[in-house]
């Protein structure tokens, strides 16, 4: 693997590992069949110090990152039963597919798959609970990262 993918693997797993963390806490089980998932693709970078008026939530999390700027490319909703699919677009011709899981626990569990083409870059089980999200920092795009924040709510 060469030293890019290898430094965007860790990039990838630290973002989710820190923002996984900060996610934990006591709510009551989830039972319900349909998830809201709500994902907003973010691009991050050092090319000016603007932070997105939208963005305003997730400023503590972005932060984080140490990135001096952050601006929302897209946000996208939809609706979706436990072990569907909700399928989005992410800039930089990506794919993420989140799948809501059957936990057995107090927090909702997504399976979280993006591509580029036909390429996996990450491919892995997130645990939140309801109404929270988490922060996905990964590939580089337009001269930053493309940061990516999921969110998921059982209705």
């Amino acid at each position: 693997m060469s030293l890019l993918g290898k430094r965007l693997r860790r990039v990838l797993l630290f973002s989710i590992l820190c923002c996984s963390v900060s996610a934990l806490g006591g709510a009551a089980e989830i039972t319900a069949q349909i998830v809201q998932v709500k994902i907003g693709a973010i691009l991050a970078s050092n090319q000016s110090d603007e932070f997105d008026a939208r963005l305003a939530p997730l400023e503590k999390q972005l932060k984080l990152m140490k990135y001096r700027s952050y601006r929302l490319l897209k946000e996208e909703s939809q609706k979706v039963q436990r072990k569907g699919n909700a399928t989005f677009d992410i800039p930089g011709g990506r794919s993420l597919v989140v799948t809501p899981q059957d936990s057995g626990t107090k927090q909702l569990a997504l399976r979280v798959h993006l591509q580029e083409g036909g390429k996996p870059l990450l491919d892995t089980t997130v645990r939140l609970n309801s109404g929270n999200n988490i922060l996905l920092g990964g590939p580089p795009h337009e001269g930053g990262a493309l940061v990516i924040s999921i969110s998921a709510t059982a209705q």
